[in-house]
C-alpha cells in the first residue's frame, strides 16, 4: 500500500465518492478542491473555474470547435483540477421532448444508463444517450436525447489532452429541470398560466405549463447567432394561446444574458420575471 492510499484513509478522503459516479453532486465529488466544467456550444466553448469553497473563482470563453479550443486551454483547464478531471456541458445536437408514462421503477436511473431500452421501449434509438426529469405529480416526463457520436468525440480529445470527464451532461437540460423543481416548491406560482423559456448560448427550450401539468415543450440546439425568425416562430403557438393572465418565466446561463437583449419584445404585452442568477450555468452545474 502506498503513503497515499494510507493518508486518504485516515482524512476519510478513500470514503468520499469517485469522481466520475453520477449518483453524487459535483460538490460531493469535489469536497475542498478546484474544479472546472467546459460548456460547448456549436462553434463556441466557455468555461468556469471553481475554488476550494465551490464558488466561482473565475471564467473565460473562446470562439472555435472544442478540438481547436481545448488544444489551447487544456493546461490552463488542468491546472484549475484534481486529477485532471473535468465537467462538461453539451450544448449540440441534443433534442428535449415531452413524454408520458414512462417507467419509474426503482433503480430507473441506472438502468436508464446501463439499459435504456428497458425504459424508453419504442422511443429508444441505440445512437442517442438519454436523460430524464420526471414530474412529481403528473405522468408527464422530460426526455432528453443527445447524440453518442458527439459524445464519444469529445471524450477522445479530452483523453488527447490529459484530461479526464467526471461528468457530461446537456446545461440546457440541467437548467429547465432546475427551473421547473423551483416553481414545483412555489405553490403559488406553480397554480398559475406558465409558459417556461430556457436560453443557453443559442440554444432554446420552451414549455407550456398549466395548473403543474406541462402541456407542451418545444426544443432546438444550436442555433445560429442572431436567428430571431427560428426564435419567433419557436414561441409563437405559446404566445398566440396566451391570455392576459398568463406569465412568462425566463432563465438563461448569465445575468442580462443575449435573450434578454435579443428577443425578450417578441412576448408583447406578456409579463415577463426573469429568475436568472449570476453565473446561473456554471452555479447550477457546480452544486448538482
Amino acid at each position: 500500500m502506498e503513503f497515499r492510499d494510507i493518508k486518504e484513509v485516515l482524512t476519510f478522503a478513500a470514503f468520499r465518492p469517485e469522481a466520475d459516479n453520477p449518483r453524487f453532486t459535483w460538490q460531493q465529488r469535489f469536497p475542498k478542491r478546484k474544479s472546472t466544467i467546459v460548456n460547448i456550444s456549436r462553434g463556441h466553448v466557455s468555461w468556469c473555474y471553481f475554488d476550494k469553497k465551490g464558488r466561482v473563482d473565475d471564467t473565460g470563453e473562446a470562439d472555435g470547435e472544442f478540438a481547436e479550443v481545448a488544444g489551447m486551454m487544456a493546461d490552463q483547464w488542468h491546472s484549475h483540477t484534481e486529477d485532471g478531471w473535468l465537467g462538461v456541458s453539451l450544448n449540440n445536437r441534443f433534442i428535449i421532448s415531452l413524454e408520458h408514462n414512462l417507467s419509474r421503477k426503482k433503480g430507473w436511473e441506472d438502468e436508464l444508463r446501463q439499459n435504456p431500452k428497458s425504459i424508453l421501449g419504442t422511443r429508444h434509438d441505440r445512437s442517442k444517450r438519454y436523460a430524464l426529469h420526471h414530474n412529481p405529480e403528473t405522468s408527464a416526463s422530460l426526455l432528453m436525447a443527445c447524440d453518442d457520436s458527439m459524445i464519444k468525440t469529445i471524450e477522445e480529445v479530452m483523453r488527447t489532452r490529459n484530461l479526464r470527464p467526471a461528468r457530461i451532461c446537456i446545461g440546457l437540460f440541467a437548467m429547465t429541470a432546475n427551473l421547473l423543481d423551483r416553481i414545483s416548491r412555489d405553490s403559488a406560482l406553480e397554480a398559475q398560466d406558465l409558459i417556461l423559456v430556457t436560453w443557453l448560448d443559442n440554444s432554446l427550450c420552451v414549455i407550456r405549463q398549466k395548473g403543474g401539468q406541462w402541456q407542451e415543450l418545444r426544443c432546438r440546439s444550436g442555433l445560429q447567432p442572431g436567428d430571431e425568425t427560428t426564435v419567433s416562430h419557436m414561441l409563437r403557438p405559446f404566445i398566440d394561446s396566451a391570455t392576459p393572465s398568463t406569465r412568462v418565466v425566463l432563465m438563461e446561463d448569465a445575468k442580462g444574458g443575449e435573450f434578454s437583449r435579443r428577443y425578450r419584445q417578441l412576448f408583447g404585452n406578456l409579463a415577463v420575471t426573469d429568475v436568472t442568477d449570476e453565473h446561473n450555468l456554471w452555479n447550477i452545474l457546480g452544486r448538482h
